[in-house]
């Protein structure tokens, strides 16, 4: 554990401000005195004790936040040497595994605190929870001095490197840049390896190993622990624990409300076939054709209730426990039910963070089949699978690996791959509207909108889903359709084809909407004229178009004058009427019907106006 604690106080930075984005910030002078108690808890830490096999612990157990500031320096100094250590009045007599919380209510006092570096602001300190059998009866963990021996014994730790994942609590006493993660205050950060960490939430489970450990003594240490000392402080030996001749690996998938564990249980580099193998209360059996310890539990509450749970093998009399975090439950948050996708089109995933995961999996599936899969630590991917038609699943997995063995949360979403232009077989829903797209004007701007009424057997719907290419077409009461703008300053939204699709109750119907080519519209006459003038425009062929759609009308108001053309040109005769008025040419698409899915017009307008002013025109 504490073999070489300079190189492992090394890692553990670099892990952590992994975290942290570079930048300045002016930083607030240090406090001169220690704050005063919160009447609540600044922070609840909570999780599991639970003695490691051949551990026996008959004392009560007691816990202990001690921080060292050392941590958070690069310089030298002690790595041990606790400069405040916060002890909890509750004891656990026995029990065990026993569910434990500790209420931090002050933070650490200011001889903890150290200027941070890295681009970090302010100053901080890392908390490690101990657990420890407090023999002197005084009711706080002592430390232990350099020429002296130990006074209590210390149990366990949150931070052992040696069994990951650890846990560390940092306070900060300043804001930090978003990018790191940290927040002013205590924030609990989970170290997978020496090289990867990450701030989870406080309720996260900590779970905290029993061991009989006379190491574990260097947590309360006053001297330096590093390569430099040619004799162990503290009245300590310096070698690593013994580690058991057994081995246990595998994993445990929580489904649901279900559970499967596939577990191995190896001594000496050989598998082994009959050991007493046990999940929590229940037990595994041996499984030969697998070659592993299996279990299947239809009601994970009672083993899995409590976010963590021991793993234990034995053999004669030989043991090896594990205790392991199980990921909180989440849920997926995109795509929603139900959902359908062109073949080969991406699919975006997003879920809301587990508690306890570390990492997380985003899959497309179809049967046994991974037609697109990713990894991440953060709450989304954009996934692009394969080409493929029929139904499909989305699967979330969160893990959480501990020495050897993974645990699995999956959350699963049926969705399906079908071709465009089709519906599905039996089914009577179509689709009726418009959309409509306004030609990128000079200041580059592009708008569109869509319009439709959803019907099954001719009856309007109001519960189904609507997509346009991937964007939310939402049921809007106060127009009684389904109905959304897109607007851009940018690049476009839309390209010149765009997918509608409507799902509902499991049935798909899907129309390639194909707008007809740019054309250029010319207004002839004066731009201002006399009321009661003609008003001619025409216009460049739109390819793809199989009329052209005329309004003029007064802005935000109902149209004066409508026409419909097969033409490029077009005449109003006499506009009766004062003002600045709007002229819209739409170029409609062809077709502009379909007998199976429904109508829809797809146009691609182009805008004009005109002044008519209060004089008229000479009969």
């Amino acid at each position: 554990m504490f073999a070489a604690p300079r190189r492992s106080r090394s890692a553990l930075l670099l892990s952590l401000f992994t975290l942290s984005a570079c930048g300045g910030g002016n930083t607030p002078p240090p406090p001169t005195t220690n704050p005063p108690p919160a009447e609540k808890p600044l922070a609840t830490l909570q999780g599991q004790l639970a003695p490691t096999p051949g551990t026996e612990v008959t004392r009560p157990v007691r816990l202990a936040l001690a921080w060292y500031p050392g941590l958070l320096t690069e310089g030298p100094g002690p790595v041990s040497n606790p400069l405040g250590i916060v002890t909890e009045d509750v004891a656990y007599p026995g029990g065990f595994p026993a569910s434990y919380t500790f209420d931090v209510t002050s933070p650490p006092p200011a001889e903890a605190l150290v200027q941070l570096g890295d681009g970090m602001r302010g100053r901080g300190s890392v908390g490690i929870l101990l657990a420890y059998d407090d023999r002197n009866g005084n009711t706080t963990l002592d430390t232990i001095p350099a020429d002296g021996t130990p006074v209590d014994r210390v149990l366990g730790a949150s931070l052992a490197w040696t069994r990951p994942p650890a846990f560390m609590v940092v306070y900060l006493d300043s804001a930090q840049a978003p990018a790191t993660g940290l927040k002013q205050g205590f924030n609990l950060v989970r170290i997978t390896d020496n090289l990867t960490s990450q701030v989870v939430p406080l309720t996260t489970p900590i779970p905290l190993s029993l061991h009989d450990d006379p190491m574990l003594d260097a947590f309360v240490c006053e001297a330096a622990w590093d390569d430099t000392v040619e004799q162990a402080p503290c009245g300590l030996g310096d070698e690593e624990p013994v580690e058991g001749l057994l081995t246990l690996g595998g994993e445990l998938v929580v489904n649901g409300t279900r559970a499967d564990v596939s577990l191995e249980v190896r001594r000496d580099g050989e598998s082994v076939k009959a050991a007493q193998v046990t999940v929590g209360d229940e037990v595994a059996t041996y499984d030969a054709t697998l070659e592993r310890y299996t279990l299947h539990l239809e009601d994970t509450s009672g083993t899995l209730g409590s976010g963590l749970v021991t793993v234990m093998a034995k053999v004669g009399e030989a043991e090896v426990a594990r205790t392991v975090v199980v990921p909180g439950d989440f849920q997926v948050t995109w795509p929603t039910l139900p959902m359908s996708y062109s073949p080969g089109a991406s699919v975006r995933v997003a879920w809301t963070l587990a508690r306890g995961a570390s990492d997380y999996t985003a899959s497309v599936v179809a049967g046994d089949q991974v037609l697109a899969s990713d990894e991440t630590q953060g709450r989304w991917l954009e996934l692009s699978p394969l080409a493929y038609g029929g139904d499909a699943t989305v699967r979330v997995v969160a893990s959480e690996e501990s020495d050897g063995l993974v645990v699995r949360r999956v959350r699963e979403l049926p969705i399906s791959f079908t071709s465009c232009d089709s519906v599905t077989e039996g089914s009577e829903l179509t689709v009726e509207g418009e959309f409509e797209q306004y030609a990128w004007d000079i200041l580059q701007q592009e708008a569109s909108s869509v319009r439709v009424e959803v019907k099954d057997g001719g009856i309007a719907v109001t519960d189904a889903k609507v997509m346009l290419s991937g964007w939310d077409v939402p049921y809007l009461n106060e127009q009684g359709a389904y109905s959304n703008g897109f607007y851009s300053l940018g690049p476009p939204v839309f390209g010149d084809t765009v997918e509608l699709r409507v799902m509902r109750e499991g049935e798909v119907l899907c129309r390639t909407l194909t707008l007809p080519g740019d054309f250029d519209l010319t207004l002839h006459g004066e731009a201002e004229r006399p009321t009661g003038s003609p008003l001619a425009v025409s216009w460049t062929r739109a390819p793809g178009a199989v009329r052209y759609d005329l309004l003029l009308e007064p802005a935000l108001q109902q149209p004066l004058y409508s026409a419909s053309t097969n033409e490029l040109e077009y005449t109003f005769e006499k506009v009766d009427a004062v003002g600045n008025l709007s002229l819209r040419v739409a170029a409609v698409a062809h077709p502009a019907h379909n007998d199976t899915l429904g109508w829809m017009d797809v146009k691609r307008l182009r805008l004009g106006g005109a002044t008519f002013t209060g004089v008229t025109t000479a009969e």
